[in-house]
């Protein structure tokens, strides 16, 4: 495993060797990323002597000493600036990276942003501590040290001795790379545990010096490149006082048994994505030993030093990594999701760029999850949400006829004037465990009452006389469970009721807060449950359209004569018996749902739509005798897709939450991909037939994985 590190090392050597350019005394001087914040930053450096202890490396010397830069908030931006590098630091550096053509002194003279030896500005400060790659002098990380400061953090940038090529003391002694040699296991293990060693003597010498002022010891976190990030684990395993952590594009040793405290994984895509080799098994491997908070995101066009000032300044230089994201770009990122998750979890701020990918950071990938997200709306419009209890006494409940009523409730989303307000909650804490339970997955089981949503709760509607859309989710499913399709409706103008069947999913909650169950569960499922289940459907969506075009508070904002049906599986299924039933219902989209009430003579001429997954290995394959006997029975526009690479959950939430959990659902098109397509279909299937407005992805696929079978 460890083999693939030093094989790593070895790469970026040669790499550096082969693309040194020649210098040029005309060139501008090399620069560090600019600090994002509002403060200026000040640095002072720090000797630390460890007397308890020899150092790990060269026994015959009796203490481990150390030297740490740290950075803080400052009054003022004038002053000397930090050196970014000692000279005798920068000739070690090219030296091991073979490095010639190019004097090492450029890296003395590099620009940094930092004040030396300013006055701190604060008290009692979030104190990040920050470990470099092997063979890495801390002077690496100096631009994210910098920026974290500028943003409030104190700021500690640990110099590992003999683990790094060059570190240079006050008194002008400079150790070098003691450690370098064999790299077995054993001295992984042994220099990540020694790190976590240092890392909590820098957290005693400095909470209890004249530094302890400006450090808040209730709030340390640490982040680390590299090895840096892999020894995050160890020293957060060791010293409880560290509340939160990252590991950046590190690869781990196998020693964490389980951790409850935040923590981040941020990586190259290349060699971090989940399943991409022996690296990201290792990420996987100790994913599913974190317990709290956890994110796993992986960067595109990244190599090893693009999240350093080691990408930064090399790239300056002419120096090829591999990267395809520019070096400034990679910083900037690295520094946007490391401040955030320290904002999060040391300063309690939230930090939407946490909960979903970002279109600021399209680099960034979201692999794995702790807390799941929908995707965001691709409308122009925000959207407002509201839960709609409903009761039609003219018939008892078809499950439990002992209630002489059926009563459900309708999830109703529509356009607002502002995205600004709390969030509809996903699911109840009693949903959420009725549709874990069974799961196999080992996760709380209110873990979808933290869904990211993008509706806000209770929003005043911004419009009137708009489209109305019914979704209809499968058997066996909450109506929760198209909330990413219903939100991305709302943006585009439409009014959505996603309408929960009651008895007929794992569980709805009720205002007076009554639960009901999945009472038709118990039912034999044979051919006349799901002819019963279908046109108790329709039933259902006919008494909601009457509800809701009657009701004062609602009735203004639907336009009655503009009323389509959609919906997954069963909900799919239900579709026709519904447009058969009710007139109102001008057309209709049928996503996965094999119908069982047969469409009878003399059919329907309204528009419709079949979209299927992939059923067999060959695209578009015969065999499916109830769409094809309902085909011939449509008469007016018609259309039937299939998606490749698919399966019967990527339609809807439980695909997306799947995936983002790590659940393979059998799936080679993403889920993410897959709701994407099926948005785009469902929005160009109403814009046309509700709207009139010609949608060409209905003439033509407009996805390579899109399919027209009919």
């Amino acid at each position: 495993m460890r083999t693939l590190a030093v094989k790593t090392t070895i790469f970026l050597a040669a790499t550096l060797t082969l693309s040194a350019p020649a210098a040029s005394a005309a060139e501008p001087a090399l620069s560090l990323a600019k600090p994002t914040g509002s403060q200026p930053v000040g640095t002072t450096s720090l000797y630390l002597k460890d007397t308890s202890r020899p150092d790990p490396w060269v026994p015959s010397v009796p203490y481990r000493e150390l030297m740490v830069s740290l950075f803080y908030p400052t009054a003022s931006a004038q002053g000397a600036k930090k050196q970014f590098m000692s000279e005798a630091e920068a000739k070690a550096v090219f030296e091991e990276a073979g490095i010639t053509g190019i004097p090492p002194s450029v890296l003395t003279t590099v620009r940094t942003d930092a004040v030396v030896d300013a006055r701190p500005a604060g008290r009692r400060l979030p104190l990040v501590v920050l470990s470099p790659g092997f063979k890495r002098p801390r002077a690496e990380l100096t631009s994210l040290a910098e920026d974290l400061a500028s943003h409030g953090t104190a700021v500690a940038v640990v110099d590992h001795t003999y683990e790094n090529v060059a570190t240079t003391f006050p008194d002008g002694h400079v150790t070098g790379c003691a450690a370098c040699g064999n790299y077995d296991d054993a001295f992984w293990r042994k220099l990540q545990r020694g790190r976590a060693t240092d890392v909590s003597f820098v957290l005693d010498s400095l909470t209890h010096s004249k530094w302890a002022s400006l450090i808040d010891p209730a709030r340390i976190g640490m982040a680390g490149h590299s090895v840096g990030g892999a020894s995050t684990l160890d020293t957060m395993v060791a010293d409880p006082r560290v509340k939160a952590g990252i590991d950046i594009d590190g690869t781990t040793n196998g020693s964490l048994t389980t951790l409850d405290r935040p923590f981040l994984l941020l990586g190259r895509q290349s060699r971090y994505a989940p399943g991409t080799g022996a690296e990201s098994d290792t990420w996987q491997r100790d994913w599913d030993r974190l317990t709290g908070w956890k994110r796993w995101l992986v960067v595109a066009g990244m190599a090893h030093p693009s999240f350093t000032d080691i990408g930064l300044v090399g790239e300056q230089l002419g120096l090829d990594f591999g990267a395809t994201t520019p070096a400034a770009r990679g910083q900037a990122v690295t520094a946007a999701y490391v401040r955030a998750f320290f904002d999060r979890h040391l300063s309690g701020k939230e930090q939407p760029l946490l909960d979903e990918p970002s279109p600021r950071h399209p680099e960034v990938s979201f692999a794995r999850t702790s807390t799941p997200y929908l995707p965001a709306p691709t409308g122009d419009r925000p959207v407002g949400s509201t839960a709609v209890y409903l009761k039609d006494t003219s018939r008892p409940d078809p499950w439990v006829p002992s209630v002489p009523y059926r009563e459900l409730m309708v999830s109703l989303f529509y356009p607002t004037a502002s995205a600004h307000g709390p969030k509809t909650r996903y699911l109840t804490a009693a949903e959420s465990a009725a549709l874990l339970e069974g799961s196999g997955l080992d996760v709380p089981s209110d873990l979808l009452t933290t869904m990211v949503t993008h509706a806000v709760a209770d929003a005043r509607p911004d419009g009137h006389d708009l489209p109305l859309v019914v979704l209809s989710p499968g058997y066996t499913k909450p109506r929760a469970t198209l909330t990413a399709l219903a939100e991305d409706l709302a943006s585009h103008g439409y009014a959505v009721a996603l309408v929960g069947h009651t008895y007929e999913n794992t569980g709805t909650s009720f205002p007076d807060g009554r639960f009901a169950g999945c009472a038709s569960c118990e039912v034999p499922h044979d051919d006349a449950f799901w002819r019963k289940l279908e046109l108790g459907r329709a039933a259902d969506v006919s008494f909601v359209l009457d509800a809701l075009t009657r009701s004062p508070k609602w009735g203004p904002l639907l336009d009655a004569s503009r009323i389509g049906m959609a919906g997954h599986s069963a909900g799919g299924a239900s579709t026709l018996p519904t447009m058969v039933a009710d007139a109102r219902v001008k057309a209709g989209m049928d996503i996965d749902g094999t119908t069982q009430v047969a469409l009878e003579p003399p059919g329907l001429s309204r528009p419709f739509m079949f979209v299927s997954h992939q059923l067999a290995a060959t695209t578009c394959a015969p065999g499916n005798e109830p769409w094809e006997r309902d085909w011939a029975q449509l008469t007016g526009w018609r259309r039937w897709a299939e998606v490749k690479g698919t399966q019967h959950a990527s339609f809807t939430d439980v695909g997306l939450v799947g995936e983002e959990l790590g659940v393979d659902i059998g799936a080679t098109t993403t889920a993410l991909r897959t709701q994407t397509i099926i948005r785009t279909y469902v929005t160009a299937f109403f814009d046309q037939h509700l709207r009139g407005v010609a949608r060409p992805e209905l003439d033509r696929p407009a996805y390579p994985e899109v399919v027209f079978c009919h």
